[in-house]
């Protein structure tokens, strides 16, 4: 990294200890649990134990690193790592804990420096590749409501920097790993498998016997690379529980359940920004044209979703839209399999999976918005793309950090990365000469990123005044009121960016 970055990054990292005392969510009552799940229980019962209602419920790699990280947390203070010291908030255990993100997160710095040397001619992505580390939705998700998302967005931008360096099979051994870490990654995997199989297992059909011996090497090498992280998840879970006279089959089946919890409800609690929030903001405003009131429209975390007029959509409906959607996006990909393709097919995939997906949570929206930087700088119409819904993502992400205290922050690190990302690259990315329905929608898709900034000023700084100052001009009956209109309008935002990557990607000729 040059000084600039070596400057930005280090005062990021001081920023994140210095919010180390600010509020975290019950995610971390959840990875401590899961730090004494693992350091206190064999393998076998890893997936079964539920002393907690925050039972271990990602895949096996993951539960291997929060092994790892129990041992030192068992030196530093033993209460971490009891099954039975639940909702253990101690300054010891808040300030181990934040260490963990912190010191995880080393993997996607490491990643992007691996990455900054591949841009060398190209100083807008150098900025955006910095800007990645330090963007305001890992600092508001991870190091202050509290996750592990740096350190699982390292690992991707690990694989995407083998594909960009032409290691292929690294690329393999590193997406299916991350899998293994989050298997909610599984929906960019058709991406992979596409890039993989046409850039090299079949960049051009055999022909001939050395060819086809050829073929035969990479298909074992892509294969091992593959399957190596599924047997080193699923085996030593397997060996536990043969060590421990417990059939293998109920382990297993254990652990499926905890993955895929199917019985939770179409909509979290708090409604994600998508296709699904406008269709239930539909199905209120029929009601209400009916005379009728429903309750609500989704029962948090587990339940099945109301709706009053409009039907009801299953699991299956979403399934299908998603697939019917991504499988549109493999064809430019199997006929083209550049780098570029890869990585925007990866975001479209993320993003199908955002607007239409079962159960989706707001911290998804990353998965789309931090590997598009990847390819923002390559046109206007990128980078325009990236602005639309990167602003989104931030102001929509706002409602994880629900205390007072951390409003100035927020608010004011959004305004300023933003701003000082936007600055930053108007002079290396040039817009071109518009046509007249360019510059219309030009303009009202600034009209747009303006009514984000009103939206989040309104709904964290407004309301909450007027709610304390005035408390009959903000009833009770609609303390909802922000987080509907915030779902609501970044759902407008993030299906006109699905819709607006997916005609740049289907109309791309260019594969450089």
């Amino acid at each position: 990294m040059d000084a600039p970055a070596q400057t930005a990054v280090a005062l990021g990292t001081a920023l994140k200890v210095l919010l180390w005392p600010a509020y975290h969510s019950t995610d971390m009552e959840v990875h401590r649990n899961w730090l004494a799940i693992t350091h206190q229980l064999p393998l076998r019962d890893w997936y079964i134990e539920a002393t907690s209602p925050w039972t271990l419920d990602y895949p096996p790699f993951f539960a291997y690193l929060s092994y790892i990280l129990a041992v030192p947390a068992a030196w530093f203070d033993a209460n971490i790592v009891r099954v039975d010291a639940l909702n253990y908030d101690a300054w010891s255990c808040v300030a181990y804990m934040r260490a963990t993100v912190l010191v995880t997160e080393g993997v996607l710095a490491l990643a992007l420096a691996l990455l900054l040397p591949t841009s060398t001619h190209d100083s807008a992505l150098r900025v955006l590749l910095v800007s990645v580390l330090l963007h305001p939705g890992l600092v508001i998700v991870d190091h202050i409501h509290f996750q592990y998302n740096g350190f699982l967005f390292g690992v991707l931008f690990l694989a995407l920097w083998a594909a960009r360096t032409g290691r292929p099979v690294l690329a393999a051994l590193a997406f299916s790993s991350l899998l293994q870490l989050k298997h909610l990654f599984v929906y960019i995997a058709p991406a992979w498998t596409v890039y993989l199989l046409r850039s090299y297992l079949l960049p051009v059909w055999p022909t001939s016997a050395v060819a086809w011996s050829a073929l035969l090497d990479r298909t074992i090498k892509l294969g091992a690379a593959t399957l190596a992280p599924f047997a080193l998840s699923i085996v030593p879970f397997v060996l536990s529980a043969v060590h421990g006279d417990v059939a293998p089959s109920a382990v297993l089946h254990a652990m499926y359940e905890r993955l895929f919890p199917f019985h939770r409800g179409l909509m979290h609690a708090y409604w994600a920004p998508n296709v699904w929030a406008l269709y239930a903001a539909a199905d209120r405003v029929l009601l209400r044209l009916q005379g009728r009131v429903l309750a609500s429209a989704s029962r948090g975390k587990v339940g099945d979703t109301v709706f009053g007029v409009l039907p009801t959509i299953s699991p299956g409906v979403c399934f299908t839209l998603a697939l019917g959607a991504i499988l549109v996006y493999m064809v430019p990909l199997w006929r083209t399999p550049s780098f570029r393709h890869l990585v925007v097919a990866i975001v479209l995939c993320a993003l199908t999976s955002f607007a239409v997906g079962w159960h989706v949570h707001e911290k998804a929206v990353l998965l789309a918005a931090l590997p598009l930087s990847l390819v923002a700088s390559h046109s206007y119409a990128y980078w325009r793309t990236f602005q639309l819904l990167t602003a989104t993502a931030i102001v929509t992400l706002f409602p994880l950090l629900f205390t007072h205290r951390e409003t100035p922050i927020k608010l004011l690190y959004g305004y300023l990365w933003y701003t000082l990302l936007v600055r930053l690259l108007q002079r290396r990315i040039l817009r071109p000469m518009p046509t007249n329905l360019g510059e219309i929608v030009h303009w009202l898709e600034s009209q747009y990123l303006r009514g984000l900034a009103v939206l989040a000023l309104g709904t964290n700084v407004v309301w909450p005044l007027v709610s304390a100052l005035r408390p009959q001009w903000a009833p009770q009956h609609i303390a909802f009121l922000p987080l509907l209109l915030t779902s609501v309008y970044g759902a407008a935002g993030i299906v006109y960016v699905w819709v607006r990557l997916s005609v740049l990607y289907l109309w791309d000729t260019d594969s450089t």
